[in-house]
């Protein structure tokens, strides 16, 4: 596992954005772990969150040149991605996002930063897919208003779940719209990582968490 995995995975933990114990999902699956992107509601958090994110686009999208926020959680993510990949690879990285309501003064546009050229290579940033409804719709807004496409889609967190039909959700999104999608790191990856481990003097994964997760995701997962 790559340095910068196990690094996200022990931020996780102490930004309380990764919280273990029993969770009713939007889904209304019950499941041992939450992951809260609520938490990263400060300067060094948010500044922090980038330089991560900075790191897998680096990875997975070294000619990247733009980056795009789904409204409204990718908003921070996108202006902090963009801020931190600009100063890693000391180039102009920029940024831009959709509004939910379309302004009916000023510009009167529904995209707000820099807008899409052909030769970029945009990626875009969000938390999670959970159904990737809001992410297949702001594929085919960006090819309708822009003309351009995305290089991939890069989550914070991949559960490795179903979605709602049954499907895999990654993978039903992948297959729709033919865009890749990369995360920073997948739950296997943090459970393998701390399972037993101490971070700040106490373990946050004992065993027994450990086999709830194991248990949910025999029951939940697509991928192993």
């Amino acid at each position: 596992m790559q340095s910068y995995k196990k690094e996200f995975a022990e931020f996780l933990v102490r930004a309380d954005a990764l919280q273990f114990g029993e969770f009713t999902l939007k889904s209304g699956r019950i499941s041992p772990y939450f992951f809260n992107s609520s938490k990263f509601n400060n300067g060094p958090l948010i500044e922090e969150l980038g330089l991560f994110y900075a790191e897998a686009i680096a990875e997975n999208a070294q000619n990247c040149t733009l980056i795009f926020g789904p409204a409204y959680k990718g908003i921070p993510l996108c202006v902090s991605s963009a801020s931190a990949l600009s100063g890693r690879l000391n180039k102009n990285i920029g940024y831009f996002f959709n509004r939910k309501e379309k302004k009916t003064h000023g510009d009167q546009g529904i995209l707000v930063g820099q807008l899409p050229l052909a030769r970029d290579s945009v990626v875009m940033v969000d938390d999670v897919i959970t159904d990737g409804l809001t992410k297949i719709e702001s594929v085919a807004l960006i090819r309708e208003l822009c003309g351009v496409d995305f290089s991939g889609v890069l989550v914070a967190l991949d559960r490795m779940e179903k979605n709602s039909h049954g499907n895999d959700a990654i993978a039903e999104f992948q297959q729709k719209t033919g865009v890749p999608v990369w995360s920073i790191i997948t739950i296997r990856e943090i459970c393998a990582y701390l399972k037993n481990r101490k971070i700040d003097g106490s373990v946050v994964l004992n065993e027994s968490t450990f086999i709830k997760i194991e248990n949910y995701l025999a029951q939940h997962s697509v991928r192993s």
